[in-house]
């Protein structure tokens, strides 16, 4: 009788863990920040499971490339059947492989691929943990593939300064364990979370993937760096997936989206080597072995009216982005 009574009590105690435990696996919509639905559409969409159509150009990179490509505007110059764009805040080459894998697996071949990489996002690995697992956008095992990769590239201090560096701290997140998430729960008593992702949700949909970001950035990313040293991992990455777009015929084309002009000199020491380094990488994929891929290895400066912040075009610089775009490497072919 005693031990039933010892049973029930610490029932008790454990019932509110456990109750909150099961509402922030099930209902995460209710409680992420607005950024969740960002990930969750594209995931969705890569995954099969909305309605929207199949893609036959995807772009894939980081916020800079999903507020530089109006996938809207480049369907109706021609560049396009139906243009979409899977790039996200935070995400590396990590994010763009596995994103494209994905989407091969359950969506098809698309014809061609837009990928755009900022230079940060070559030395760090950002959003790895706080967006890309977080908002539980990969799989396990390509989870710990990246952690397998890491480790044999000696950079696990760099994914520990991301936010973690181990098997225990995937397995965290993805059993949504409250030490990762009470958090975002807490926040999300004072705004209504549901809806603000909703709304995100449908604004995904309705513009392919397309977004403006205005943030706090006083400056370009580029330039609080002090050098360029390239992870090795990140490189690798961005290698799988020229390897995935050259084994099934898929038009590849790396490009590097406009820095803004005003810190744009004051930046060259980073963004010189960063271009450098997509000169060996066009060396390694030389057009007349590798036709299908295509490697733009200079960078441009537009004036500050075409940004909403010092790191993203605002809708007026991605129109202006993505026509030359289209006049570059499209129009001949379409």
């Amino acid at each position: 009788m005693k031990a039933l009574k010892t049973t029930g009590k610490i029932i008790l105690i454990l019932l509110p863990v456990i109750l909150v435990w099961i509402y922030l696996a099930v209902f995460p919509v209710n409680y992420m920040d607005g950024e969740y639905s960002y990930y969750q559409e594209a995931k969705d969409y890569r995954r099969g499971k909305t309605s929207q159509e199949k893609a036959d150009v995807l772009i894939l990179g980081d916020s800079r490339a999903k507020s530089a490509f109006l996938p809207e505007l480049l369907d109706e110059l021609g560049g396009s059947e139906n243009c979409v764009s899977l790039a996200q805040g935070g995400s590396t080459s990590v994010e763009a492989y596995y994103a494209l894998k994905e989407y091969m697996e359950n969506m098809g071949v698309p014809d061609k691929v837009v990928l755009s990489v900022s230079a940060y996002h070559f030395t760090s690995f950002d959003g790895f943990w706080t967006r890309t697992v977080y908002f539980d956008t990969i799989t396990y095992s390509d989870a710990m593939d990246v952690i397998r990769a890491v480790k044999k590239n000696g950079e696990k201090q760099a994914l520990k300064d991301a936010g973690g560096d181990s098997v225990f701290t995937l397995l965290e997140y993805k059993i949504q364990s409250p030490t990762k998430y009470m958090t975002p729960l807490v926040n999300s008593f004072s705004e209504d979370r549901r809806q603000i992702n909703e709304d995100a949700y449908r604004e995904m949909e309705e513009h392919k993937g397309f977004k403006t970001f205005v943030s706090w950035w006083p400056v370009s990313g580029e330039y609080d760096m002090t050098e360029f040293v390239m992870l090795k991992t990140l490189d690798e990455y961005y290698r799988k997936i020229l390897d995935l777009c050259n084994e099934y015929d898929i038009e590849l084309y790396s490009m590097n989206t406009p820095l803004i002009e005003t810190t744009f000199e004051e930046c060259r020491k980073i963004w010189e080597p960063f271009m450098g380094y997509f000169k060996d990488l066009k060396n390694d994929y030389p057009e007349d072995v590798y036709p299908g891929i295509h490697i733009e290895t200079t960078i441009e400066s537009y004036d500050e009216k075409y940004f909403d912040d010092a790191d993203h075009l605002n809708e007026e610089g991605a129109r202006v982005y993505t026509k030359w775009f289209y006049e570059t490497y499209l129009e001949a072919a379409s």
